[in-house]
């Protein structure tokens, strides 16, 4: 009975364990928060429309066919007006302008008759953006960077003016000219005529009985009156800006006579010459190759307004030089004009002061030494 009693007891211990280590877990386990269900996005859907490119390069009066197009997929915001969707609307037509691998067929690039073609102008003139023209600017070595310039290629025009002092109501370049006066009733043989004052006065040409208009000094240390005049004709102050940049070169040099150069060269290429049978051990002279004529000027893609400026300028006797961009560099740079001042202060060179010594030989214009490089004649056999 006792021993009854006991196990009785123990099983409700352990009971009341149970209940209390489970009332603890409730009690204390952390809250769980339902997570949403993720939400599918629907897939948006893409407009397309399907428009013709080349799959190889089209020379210009090539007719197109269906072996060298094909239809691609693009979004139709990019679509243009002019573009093609049908292979039926190219077929058979004719190229305006070379066309490379990969070109979106527009119809301004094609032509539907040779006549049509022939009348379409200068090939050059279909690389001209609208609102936009050509102009052409005599070069030299110097203007165009020793020749690296080529067509498609970016520049910025920089130009160099030569600014002089001129009188305004003669419109003619200072100091003016003075001639003698001679009043009536003067002695003839003390006042002799004057020459006419006229603007093409050389330095060691100058007409008698006219001086240089000069401005009245004195004698250092002595109470004279001279009056002081130029030792030679102004000088003109030149200054040099970048009036353009990044500008397009559609053209190098003389398109027209290349082109007439190439048709005049080409039947005389495709007629054989019969050549006079040679020695088994004699070698046929070499003959020397005839140099490529170097371009006289370049034509670069400008708006109206300054092709306008640029022949105005042309007209004034300008020098232009062109600045070859590196590809791909569109960014535009404020340039500050360059002149003397500018560019004593900008490098801080000084100006060398009066000494009492010099160096000896005399050296009046600096010049850098020439090497000249004379080409290795070639040995007969």
């Amino acid at each position: 009975m006792r021993r009854g009693r006991i196990f009785f007891l123990l099983a409700l211990i352990v009971f009341l364990g149970l209940v209390a280590v489970v009332l603890v877990f409730i009690r204390f386990r952390p809250a769980i928060t339902p997570q949403p269900s993720p939400v599918t996005e629907p897939t948006p859907v893409i407009d397309v429309v399907n428009v013709l490119v080349t799959t190889q390069k089209v020379p210009r009066g090539s007719v197109i066919t269906r072996d060298v197009v094909s239809l691609i997929p693009i979004q139709r915001q990019f679509f243009l007006q002019g573009m093609f969707s049908e292979i039926k609307d190219v077929e058979g037509r004719l190229a305006r302008i070379d066309l490379e691998a990969g070109y979106i067929l527009m119809d301004n690039m094609l032509a539907n008759s040779a006549e049509e073609l022939s009348k379409m102008g200068s090939d050059i003139a279909l690389y001209i953006p609208r609102g936009s023209v050509a102009v052409a600017i005599p070069i030299d070595r110097l203007t165009k960077a020793s020749y690296p310039v080529q067509p498609g290629d970016r520049v910025n025009v920089a130009v160099v003016h030569a600014f002089v002092d001129i009188d305004t109501e003669f419109q003619s370049i200072l100091p003016n000219v003075s001639g003698m006066v001679c009043l009536p009733g003067s002695n003839p043989t003390s006042c002799e005529a004057t020459a006419p004052i006229t603007a093409d006065i050389k330095v060691d040409e100058k007409p008698e009985g006219i001086g240089d208009v000069g401005r009245r000094d004195n004698i250092p240390g002595f109470d004279v009156p001279i009056l002081a005049v130029p030792s030679e004709y102004q000088r003109p102050r030149l200054v040099a800006q970048v009036i353009l940049q990044d500008v397009t070169v559609l053209s190098v040099g003389n398109y027209a006579a290349s082109l007439m150069m190439t048709e005049q060269t080409q039947p005389a290429a495709q007629q054989p010459t019969e050549q006079a049978p040679q020695p088994p051990n004699q070698q046929t002279p070499q003959q020397p190759q005839q140099s490529k004529p170097l371009p006289e000027f370049v034509s670069i893609i400008v708006n109206p307004q300054d092709a306008l400026m640029l022949t105005y300028l042309m007209a004034n006797g300008a020098q232009f030089t062109f600045h070859l961009r590196s590809a791909g560099d569109n960014s535009r740079i404020q340039i500050e004009a360059e002149t003397l001042q500018h560019y004593l202060n900008k490098y801080n060179i000084p100006i060398p002061v009066k000494l009492p010594f010099g160096l000896e030989p005399r050296v009046d214009s600096p010049a850098m030494p020439v090497i000249t490089i004379l080409p290795t004649p070639t040995p007969n056999p």
